[in-house]
């Protein structure tokens, strides 16, 4: 209101310096980037920033009111790009290479949240002072995407929901505006308070008040499905029919979650015909999710094996066929069951993503090989793999990645050691152990600076089962410490006998207490701690 004759000389500098302060923000995210992304999609994404940028700071050159404000706009849009692109939520940072993407721009966002919240907040009460109706609702809308952008902080959800239904209420206050404008600010509301609500909801321990903000999420993503459809925008259409199914699938009613796996379907062939084609991938890694819920692995399996087909049919994807084919690798290891098909797909896609200079993703590859080659006992590759992977992450300057491959490059090295142990000499041996414990520590070390909890539980899952093996061995091999037996009921004869095992482990560790059932003096049971 009354832009045209100026705006007080104080809140327009207040304005200006939001604006700054926020492509300065979103400058310095990008330009800590040190390497061109390899992925077509990415750079697409990328310029779409750059892009937004540019006019944001051409805006700010002209010295009029409405420039100004029109330049705050833009740059609360810019920010909301930026996060939704860059930190991955149920909805948001999903792409194609969401598997192989680098964490350090989400790192270094997540590291300075705190200063954008407080930007967009500066932007709210400015919005408010100039009674700006619809900047207020901007404002709210962006400051929800900061707070779903705080992804490690338990109240972030509830606070994402309360700002976007804020959005919602001060947007209602406007009345109709039959302009594009304004419709696509009332879809992107409902897009942000949808995937707020998810969030919400599948962090929830509680089921009742799971099962309602699911609900309020599955019908929050209709509504927004119906206001993009007016708008014929495909993409933003397919991402709330995909929020939509998401939340449907992950109610207890069966025939909801069979119609959210349909309308994630329905989502694929929408991408496919728009010629959306990453955006189809992205749909079929969430079917493949959906279908772990509905039907199980063995079914997750299938669809990813016949997207792989259909594209390798198709023509011209290679890098969307690699990503299946990997897909369906990683099903393989979680069933434990059909590794040598895991093992041909693992192979196939490293070629693929080598040919199309995708480094990061062959890594990541490498990754799975290395594990599907340990549990065939084809530990040389296993451990030529892992180093490989090891080597590329320091490449990269990727410690997150790093980290995971030494983790399982121990695990690789242990489970050599653990399966052939009485055949291979002991200097081999002795070599295979302290590669085991130099990787688990080094791994285990940088996981700590971190500050990653994720990571810190791959390395002691991986330390975990090969020290178990190794235990179950030392009880089988060595008579027990000393032996227990339990009565029956009625106090007549034994029951059960356990053997109790002291192990030493070393002069800067406490020695191992475990028990093992014994059976006519043979270990039947599993290891059980002390």
């Amino acid at each position: 209101p009354g832009l045209a004759m100026g705006l007080d000389p104080e809140l327009e500098e207040e304005a200006q310096t939001l604006v700054k302060s926020t492509v300065n923000f979103v400058s310095e995210v990008l330009g800590d980037e040190d390497d061109i992304p390899e992925a077509a999609e990415l750079r697409k994404q990328r310029s779409q920033i750059d892009t937004c940028r540019k006019e944001t700071e051409e805006l700010l050159t002209k010295a009029d009111s409405i420039s100004i404000i029109s330049a705050l706009r833009l740059a609360l849009q810019l920010v909301e790009m930026l996060l939704f692109l860059t930190v991955k939520t149920e909805l948001a940072g999903q792409c194609a290479t969401s598997l192989y993407l680098t964490s350090w721009r989400q790192q270094s966002v997540m590291s300075r949240i705190g200063e954008i919240l407080w930007t967009v907040k500066d932007a709210l009460e400015l919005a408010r002072d100039l009674e700006d109706r619809e900047l207020e609702a901007m404002s709210l809308k962006a400051l929800a995407r900061v707070h779903l952008s705080r992804v490690k902080e338990p109240d972030a959800p509830m606070a994402a929901v309360n700002e976007a239904s804020k959005a919602l209420e001060v947007f209602q206050s406007l009345g109709d505006q039959e302009i594009a404008k304004h419709t696509r600010l009332h879809a992107e509301i409902l897009f942000v308070l949808g995937d707020a609500q998810l969030s919400k909801a599948l962090k929830s321990p509680f089921s009742q008040a799971r099962e309602e903000a699911l609900e309020a999420a599955a019908a929050t993503m209709r509504e927004a499905t119906e206001v993009y459809e007016k708008l014929e925008d495909t993409k933003w259409k397919g991402r709330a029919m995909l929020g939509t199914a998401l939340a449907l699938v992950g109610l207890e009613d069966e025939d909801q979650q069979m119609d959210g796996e349909r309308l994630a379907e329905d989502a694929k062939d929408l991408f496919h015909d728009a010629g959306e084609l990453d955006m189809e991938v992205v749909a079929v890694m969430l079917i493949v999710k959906c279908r772990v819920t509905t039907s199980g692995l063995d079914c997750a399996l299938l669809s990813a094996e016949d997207a792989a087909e259909d594209w390798k049919e198709e023509g011209g994807r290679p890098e969307h066929v690699a990503i299946a084919l990997h897909t369906a690798a990683t099903i393989h290891l979680q069933l434990k069951e059909g590794l040598d098909s895991a093992a041909q797909f693992c192979a196939e896609a490293l070629e693929l993503f080598r040919a199309a200079g995708w480094r990061r993703a062959e890594t990541a590859v490498l990754q799975t090989f290395c594990r599907v080659e340990s549990l065939n006992l084809n530990f040389d590759k296993s451990m030529k793999c892992a180093k490989e992977a090891v080597m590329n992450y320091r490449d990269m300057k990727d410690t997150r990645g790093e980290a995971e491959a030494l983790a399982y490059q121990a695990e690789a090295a242990l489970s050599k050691l653990n399966t052939e142990e009485n055949t291979l000499p002991t200097a081999e041996a002795q070599a295979l152990a302290d590669e085991g414990k130099e990787c688990s520590d080094k791994s285990r070390e940088m996981f700590i600076e971190l500050g990653d909890k994720e990571g810190l539980q791959i390395v002691d899952e991986v330390t975990f089962v090969s020290t178990n093996v190794a235990v179950e061995k030392y009880c089988e091999a060595t008579p027990p410490t000393r032996m227990i037996t339990t009565l029956k009921s009625d106090g007549h004869g034994a029951q059960e006998v356990y053997g109790e095992w002291i192990i030493n482990r070393g002069e800067e560790m406490d020695p191992l207490k475990v028990r093992r059932l014994l059976k006519d003096g043979r270990c039947v049971g599993p290891v059980q701690y002390m």
